[in-house]
């Protein structure tokens, strides 16, 4: 564990991490906060360099019955060109880059860098298990580590119906265990850590002893509340028209990461929400029963749940 961002380093007012888990509502809350005057918005950098990594010892992927009859997301990364064609269709003059470019050395030299010209902050927004073993690659200027939860059986049955999407297996989904099969779920075969609680409490320890942290449900239910708080907290200016943005795709053309893995979740339908977003939705669907769960999904859920319940008790309340 690198010690060196200490609490002698106060926290960035102007350079901000979110921190998730997959299906948390976090590339709404992207989308949201890019549309922010003066936004500098990064978009899963280091899940970028933890894909390329499993997709550089393809027997990872072999040991799995599912994901060896499709090819996996980090395999996609590694051998699909994107034409400039592609991109520019996509992206326009956006600052999204191959993914070749993201090692977790040079995503750190990147966020590093001074704002561009024009920006007032910068946003990142990356998964929680990308950085777990790698906290030395944490950017050495000081960043505001803030975290996003979710109820964990509302994740694991998002995650699932994502999972099936993509390895589908014939249709036959009751093959699929996205728990154990996918290492972008649980890498190594560890299925009792949770990336986010250990990144939570290294944060506490050694960066921010108080880290924000916000429930999906509540920002979507109170985003008038949630997001004002939230900007606040983090020293961003916050104004009620953040509250509604426009609900094209534009917005992608000014995000910064990786081009191939944003093409990538197009492909599969993974933003399809979020990309086409214009508000927060209010949920009123009940948060699903542990029992209702498919066997893998009840798995994940478990493992995520101490977590949840610890960082919820921190979190910024609707009202208070």
């Amino acid at each position: 564990m690198d010690l060196s961002k200490s609490l002698n380093s106060p926290p960035s007012s102007n350079r901000i991490f979110l921190w998730i888990h997959p299906r948390s509502l976090s590339t709404a809350l992207l989308k949201c906060i890019s549309f922010i005057e003066g936004a500098q918005v990064w978009m899963e950098p280091y899940l970028c360099c933890f894909s390329n990594i499993l997709a550089s010892d393809p027997s990872y992927w072999a040991k799995s019955p599912i994901t060896s009859k499709a090819q996996p997301i980090s395999s996609q990364f590694k051998s699909r060109e994107v034409s400039d064609t592609e991109s520019q269709s996509v992206f326009r003059d956006g600052n999204l880059q191959p993914v070749s470019h993201f090692t977790y050395d040079w995503v750190r030299s990147q966020l590093d860098q001074p704002l561009a010209e024009g920006r007032k902050f910068i946003f990142v927004k990356d998964s929680a298990l990308a950085i777990h073993g790698h906290y030395d690659k944490l950017p050495n200027i000081p960043f505001r580590h803030t975290f996003l939860i979710r109820h964990p059986h509302r994740i694991a049955v998002s995650l699932r119906s994502v999972y099936v999407n993509i390895f589908h297996d014939g249709g036959n989904t009751d093959n699929i265990d996205f728990f154990t099969d996918n290492p972008n779920v649980v890498p190594s075969g560890n299925h009792d850590s949770d990336a986010m609680l250990a990144l939570w409490n290294y944060v506490r320890t050694n960066i921010d002893p108080n880290p924000i942290v916000i429930d999906a449900d509540d920002l979507q239910n109170h985003p008038e509340i949630i997001l004002k708080k939230y900007c606040q907290a983090v020293g961003i200016e916050y104004h009620d028209k953040y509250l509604l943005w426009d609900a094209s795709e534009e917005f992608v053309r000014d995000l910064y990461g990786p081009r191939e893995q944003v093409i990538w979740g197009k492909d599969v339908r993974a933003y399809d929400k979020a990309f086409s977003s214009s508000c927060f939705v209010k949920n009123t669907t009940e948060i699903p029963k542990l029992e209702s769960m498919s066997p893998d999904s009840q798995r994940y859920a478990r493992r995520l749940l101490d977590g949840y319940k610890a960082m919820y008790e921190t979190r910024i309340k609707p009202y208070e």
